[in-house]
């Protein structure tokens, strides 16, 4: 079933089954904040306390929604010979960080149940509305983003249609908080990847791609304690998924064709918390002299749209 809540004040959804209880609040950036494992009896996410904590450390709980992803040095770029200059929101370092949709409120169209019986919401964001949008972004981009439950699967699909009369560069990515209930040492990361970006003392990639080395371990996977990452992996020719993984469930984390690039986050030496960001570009990719195919680099030419897809399945032993 789909149901509206009251989530102290402000309204969210409750997508739910026999399985899973998925909680979204389109009004804080269409963030799915809580997904309730009901055979596990566990919370899979870092929830927020109420939605003032979450407005006010919007990438910090949830599944954060980033368009454009990570940083980008001083918030500038250039893209098909128009300059850009994104808010700078990372002031230590003097960059753009983690896009201009952030806790913006989404409307919801849609909600219900489909025909196979699984419950779902359509929510749309139109970036021509707001204006501190506009001034960074001058597009008239429509996101429209609809989350579907399906037994043990959370689907993620979201179309993005340009109305306006110029290309548009895109990217797109999730910031996915995983509680690692404090047992890192009961958690295993399976990543296949083929390499890291090598990253600047700001964490910018500086344009190399380097081997794995120690990481190699993560393609067969590799137990998360005593690990330390804030990493930037390209996928390169590997399916995007990542599995997440202790002896009683398998967390199968997989995006679509378009995402080239994961980020893996522990929050320093891995205890509670691992974030899992796939990402269709790289950090700072309008900035990299390097091909579209390697950075992610894309634009959505005035009247087309592109569609992609992130799946989270849960799976018990």
């Amino acid at each position: 079933m789909t149901k509206q809540i009251d989530w102290q004040g402000t309204p969210a959804y409750i997508l739910e089954n026999d399985e899973l209880a998925v909680s979204v609040c389109p009004a804080i950036g269409n963030n799915v904040y809580s997904i309730r494992d009901k055979k596990l009896q566990r919370e899979l996410l870092r929830t927020p306390e109420s939605p003032a904590a979450l407005m006010e450390q919007f990438v910090q709980y949830g599944t954060p929604v980033l368009m454009p992803p990570n940083r980008i040095r001083s918030g500038q770029f250039e893209f098909e010979g128009r300059s850009y200059q994104f808010d700078v929101t990372q002031r230590h370092f003097g960059n753009h960080i983690h896009g201009v949709v952030r806790e913006q409120p989404w409307q919801v169209v849609q909600t219900g149940t489909s025909k196979e019986g699984n419950p779902f919401i359509t929510s749309v964001l139109n970036l021509a509305d707001d204006p501190e949008v506009q001034r960074q972004y001058p597009h008239a981009l429509e996101l429209e983003l609809t989350y579907t439950l399906k037994g043990g699967r959370l689907i993620h699909s979201l179309k993005a249609l340009n109305k306006g009369g110029e290309a548009a560069p895109f990217g797109y990515g999730l910031h996915t908080w995983f509680v690692l209930d404090s047992q890192p040492e009961r958690w295993k990361l399976q990543l296949p990847v083929s390499g890291i970006w090598e990253l600047d003392e700001q964490n910018i990639p500086n344009g190399n791609i380097v081997p794995l080395g120690r990481y190699e371990t993560l393609i067969e996977g590799d137990v998360l304690k005593g690990h330390n990452m804030d990493t930037v992996f390209q996928i390169g020719d590997n399916p995007c998924i990542a599995i997440l993984s202790r002896d009683d469930v398998e967390i199968r984390y997989s995006g679509s064709d378009m995402f080239k690039q994961w980020v893996i986050f522990t929050k320093g030496e891995a205890d509670n918390l691992i974030c899992l960001e796939p990402y269709t570009w790289v950090t700072n990719a309008p900035n990299l002299e390097l091909a579209p195919d390697v950075t992610g680099l894309r634009g959505i030419a005035p009247g087309a749209s592109l569609q992609l897809e992130v799946v989270l399945d849960v799976i018990h032993k």
